[in-house]
């Protein structure tokens, strides 16, 4: 599994999900290992973004410097003609479609490139979103989990624990409930969009190889 499938599935997974998964292996490990991926994610995307920014910037700067010379050309076509130069007239237009073309595609190079640093950007945001949460209702749910065990209780999702009348218990899971509910329905659409872009924009190739292709492509490596 690749860096960006890894990092799609830490996107899309809820946190009201992960309290359940928590519940059915009666352990936070599940916990402490989404924050370990999490966070190990995090960093290669801080780090890749970098190298993305800097590839961001590059295109920008030969999109803009493509379309002044095709504005310059543009101009000379206009003299020469006026001037009844018509083989130079000629000459620039065939340069200036070419200068043309490669603004062009400059251009949309930039602009998904671009759509890319934003939505890793966005990523980023998500993810520490989740980790915050989990890491503020880990002791919460270790709690209640130890009230589930002294009662040999088989408890395999957040149903379950209602069923359990012990006050304290019932009154932890209400907590955990809530506060998951509303982070999840907080990030909800974000995490929906992300999934989504992630999946049409990178798509199975590694952010690695992508980034590694254009800047041997820029000529940047």
């Amino acid at each position: 599994m690749n860096l960006l499938q890894k990092i799609g599935i830490l996107v899309s997974a809820t946190l009201h999900s992960l309290v359940d998964r928590a519940l059915q292996a009666n352990s936070v490990a599940v916990f402490d290992e989404y924050i370990r991926q999490a966070e190990n994610s995090m960093k290669l995307i801080q780090s890749a973004l970098v190298d993305l920014k800097a590839t961001v910037r590059t295109l920008r700067a030969r999109y803009d410097q493509a379309a002044d010379d095709a504005a310059r050309l543009d101009l000379q076509i206009d003299q020469a003609l006026r001037a009844g130069k018509e083989a130079a007239a000629k000459a620039h237009m065939v340069r200036l479609n070419s200068v043309m073309e490669i603004a062009q595609t400059y251009k949309a190079q930039y602009e998904r490139q671009n759509r890319a640093y934003n939505t890793l950007t966005d990523v980023v945001q998500i993810l520490q979103s989740k980790v915050d949460v989990l890491r503020a209702q880990r002791d919460q749910v270790a709690t209640m989990l130890e009230l589930i065990r002294s009662k040999n209780i088989v408890a395999r999702s957040i149903k379950d624990v209602e069923k359990i009348s012990d006050a304290r218990t019932r009154q932890i899971m209400e907590d955990v409930r809530s506060q998951m509910d509303m982070a999840d329905a907080r990030l909800e659409a974000a995490t929906m969009r992300l999934s989504a872009e992630l999946e049409q924009q990178i798509g199975d190739a590694t952010l690695e190889a992508q980034l590694e292709e254009r800047r041997q492509r820029l000529g940047l490596a």
